[in-house]
């Protein structure tokens, strides 16, 4: 009799845990499930208010397209209307990315620039710190370390914004670098520079 009621005890466990793990399994293909619809909902939401002249919803389509999709055609598209006719600067920051990588666009560098320029000008610290290098590597013209460190000063200011994007790209690393190579003459020069930036 005990040994019946140990098997029965025994068998309404196994069949508690398996039940217990498909109930889980259940759950969590429920929550991504959800995830999906609320993701799908979202990008309608985006579509319908960019038709509208939404640059934060173009911009966000954008973004979409290129992280979710690997549609780099579709993303340049959603980037380009945001970024012009809707003077978005992180578009105008991501359409310097696409040009600068060859991504849905022909790989050109002064178009990037062009873009990286417009970005920063508006206060996107990500296109500020794109500005700092392409002034350290010299990617126009002659390097000029003084523009460099004043670019990455100017990007500093939100480092965790410009690493999120790659870790990588670190303007404190890089006025470090710099720091080691300028005199204290260029540093202060650059400081001034950076402090009546926007101004």
């Amino acid at each position: 009799m005990k040994r019946n009621l140990y098997l029965f005890a025994l068998l309404l466990t196994i069949i508690t845990a398996v039940g217990y793990t498909i109930g889980k399994n259940w759950e969590k293909e429920a929550k991504i499930t959800q995830v999906v619809v609320d993701r799908g909902a979202q990008v309608q939401t985006w579509r319908k208010q960019a038709m509208q002249g939404d640059p934060e919803a173009q911009y966000q389509l954008g973004i979409y397209y290129e992280k979710d999709r690997t549609d780099y055609l579709n993303a340049q598209k959603w980037y380009r209307v945001a970024a012009t006719k809707g003077q978005h600067a992180g578009a105008q920051y991501k359409l310097a990315q696409l040009y600068m990588n060859g991504l849905g666009v022909e790989n050109n560098l002064a178009e990037a620039m062009k873009w990286f320029r417009l970005s920063s000008a508006k206060g996107d610290v990500r296109a500020q710190f794109f500005m700092g290098v392409s002034y350290r590597d010299g990617w126009e013209r002659k390097a000029d370390f003084i523009e460099a460190y004043k670019w990455f000063l100017l990007a500093n200011r939100d480092a965790p914004l410009v690493r999120a994007e790659n870790e990588r790209f670190d303007p404190y690393v890089a006025l470090v670098e710099l720091d080691r190579r300028m005199s204290k003459f260029d540093r202060e020069q650059a400081e001034k520079m950076a402090q009546g930036w926007g101004k």
